[in-house]
């Protein structure tokens, strides 16, 4: 599956990868199963990182822009504290439609949800980020990002 999710820094952080090419139903699907059977494990994440470095081909429409913008305002409406990076990262020759969706989507997810969110460019910007927001709105500063 080219979504693939995993938690970090004992259940306070949430990792989401992208990869290979995502289509309409298939991103639908992965963000309502997770955000709707996760709501007790989402409430303890102080962090999500969306990774799409990996990621070649985004086959969505404009409508699934749409749903998936309005399950990240439903669950963020419930669960406002986490704080969300986005990695959109272009390589030369990188797909440009793609990173405008990924643009696109972030846009959309800061107007409809309440969540601090930031897009960025490399992991390491995230990860200096995330580290210096978690200890500032939470005072903890032992992540380890694993």
């Amino acid at each position: 599956m080219p979504i693939e999710i995993q938690d970090l820094d004992g259940g306070r952080g949430n990792l989401i990868v992208n990869r290979g090419a995502v289509a309409d139903q298939e991103l639908i699907d992965f963000w309502k199963s997770h955000l709707s059977h996760n709501k007790e494990r989402i409430k303890t994440y102080k962090y999500i990182i969306l990774d799409n470095t990996e990621l070649t081909k985004m086959a969505i429409t404009e409508a699934t822009v749409d749903v998936v913008a309005e399950l990240f305002a439903d669950t963020a409406k419930a669960h406002p504290d986490p704080l969300v990076a986005v990695i959109a990262y272009a390589t030369v020759g990188a797909n440009l439609d793609l990173l405008k969706r990924i643009e696109r989507l972030h846009k959309l997810f800061i107007y409809r949800s309440s969540w601090e969110t930031r897009l960025f460019r490399t992991k390491g910007q995230v990860v200096r980020w995330i580290r210096e927001r978690v200890r500032d709105k939470f005072g903890i500063d032992d992540l380890t990002f694993s």
